[in-house]
C-alpha cells in the first residue's frame, strides 16, 4: 500500500468518527497529538484529505434558501470548492519592511491593494514577519470594513470613545487603530482567555486600550458613560468562511440559525442604548444567512432611535476570501 493510499484511509476513518461538535482542526490536532507515528508530511497530507472530503459536499451547502438575496448563490457555493488565500494588512509605515522581509525568504505573493497581500493558505509567515507590528493576518474583507470606519467622524482636538465589544482575537480593533485617528479604545468579550490573548496581540501592536472587560453581552451590564462609537463583531453562524472551515457544510442545522439569530438580538438589545446621541454604531457578521443581517437592521431601524447609513456585502466569492456583512448606523437627537 503506497503512503497515499494509508493516508486515505487513515482520513476516511477519522472522517466517519467526526461528529462535526469541535472544529476539523482541533480534532486533527488531537489525532496527531495522540500518534506522535505520524511525521510533518503525513499529518498534512491526512489533513488534505479529510478537507478535501467536506469541501467536495460544496453542492449541499446548507440552508440556501436563507441566504441573503444579495449573494450571487451560484458563484458563492461554487467558491467552496476551492480552499481561500491567505492575506496580510500591512500596517502604516511596514510596507518596505515587509516587502523586503518577503523577498529575503523568497515568499511568493500577490498585492491586491496598496495594504493588502495574497499568499497560498499553506504559507507560513510567523517567522518572517514581525506578526500584529508590522503586518496583521487579516482576510481581505475583514480590512475592507474600513470603509464602513470612514463614516465615523473623529477629530484631532478631541479623542473619540471607541467600544469594540466582540473583540475576539482583536484584528478588528488594530484596525480601528490604524484608520481612525484620535480614539480611546475600550475592548471587551465574554471570553476571559480569548481576551487575554487579544490583549497580548494589542500589545505586541503597540496598542494599549483605555480598558480591557470580560462582559456577557446576554445581560444587562452598567456603562459609565455612552460611547461615541460602538463596534459590534456579532457571534454568528460563519457561514461567510466556512470555505476555510468545510467541515459545517456537513453539519450546520436550521435550529443553529435559530440558536445564533436569538443570541444576535439580546446582544443589539443591549448595546443599543450604550450608543451615545448622534454617536455610531457598526454591526458586522461573517454569515452570508438574512436573519442574522438585513433583518437585525430592519427591526433596529424600525424601533426609530437609529438611520442607517449604508450596508452591504463584502463580497469575497470571487476573490478566494470571505464574505462579511457591515452595517453603519447613526443615533438620532432626541
Amino acid at each position: 500500500m503506497t503512503h497515499q493510499n494509508q493516508h486515505q484511509e487513515v482520513a476516511q476513518k477519522l472522517i466517519a468518527a467526526y461528529q462535526g461538535q469541535e472544529p476539523l482542526s482541533a480534532y486533527l490536532k488531537k489525532y496527531f497529538a495522540a500518534n506522535k507515528k505520524h511525521g510533518s508530511r503525513d499529518r498534512k497530507s491526512i489533513s488534505t484529505f479529510c478537507y478535501e472530503h467536506f469541501r467536495a459536499m460544496h453542492a449541499a451547502f446548507p440552508l440556501q434558501e436563507a441566504i441573503s438575496k444579495e449573494i450571487d448563490l451560484p458563484a458563492f457555493i461554487q467558491s467552496h470548492a476551492i480552499q481561500p488565500l491567505l492575506f496580510i494588512r500591512i500596517r502604516p509605515w511596514q510596507k518596505e519592511k515587509v516587502i523586503a522581509a518577503l523577498a529575503e525568504a523568497s515568499i511568493d505573493y500577490t498585492i491586491v491593494n496598496e495594504h493588502c497581500f495574497a499568499f497560498s493558505n499553506t504559507t507560513s509567515l510567523q517567522h518572517v514577519l514581525a506578526l500584529n507590528k508590522e503586518a496583521v493576518i487579516q482576510d481581505l474583507n475583514s480590512q475592507a470594513l474600513a470603509e464602513l470606519l470612514a463614516f465615523v467622524p473623529t477629530s484631532i482636538e478631541t479623542p473619540i470613545q471607541v467600544w469594540d465589544a466582540c473583540a475576539a482575537s482583536g484584528g478588528k480593533t488594530i484596525l480601528m487603530f490604524d484608520t481612525m485617528q484620535n480614539i480611546r479604545m475600550h475592548v471587551s468579550d465574554v471570553r476571559e482567555s480569548i481576551l487575554f490573548n487579544a490583549d497580548k496581540r494589542l500589545q505586541e501592536a503597540g496598542i494599549r486600550p483605555a480598558s480591557v472587560q470580560v462582559i456577557d453581552l446576554t445581560q444587562p451590564f452598567d456603562i459609565k458613560k455612552p460611547f461615541d462609537f460602538v463596534f459590534a463583531d456579532l457571534p454568528c453562524s460563519g457561514s461567510g468562511t466556512w470555505g476555510r472551515t468545510p467541515e459545517q457544510i456537513a453539519f450546520f442545522k436550521k435550529e443553529n440559525l435559530a440558536s445564533y439569530t436569538q443570541l444576535q438580538s439580546k446582544i443589539i438589545e443591549n448595546i443599543l442604548p450604550t450608543v451615545k446621541l448622534e454617536g455610531h454604531l457598526l454591526i458586522a457578521t461573517c454569515s452570508v444567512y438574512a436573519a442574522e443581517n438585513e433583518a437585525h437592521i430592519e427591526a433596529i431601524l424600525a424601533q426609530g432611535q437609529f438611520e442607517l447609513i449604508e450596508q452591504k456585502y463584502f463580497k469575497g466569492y470571487t476573490q478566494q476570501a470571505d464574505t462579511l456583512f457591515g452595517a453603519i448606523l447613526k443615533r438620532r437627537s432626541e
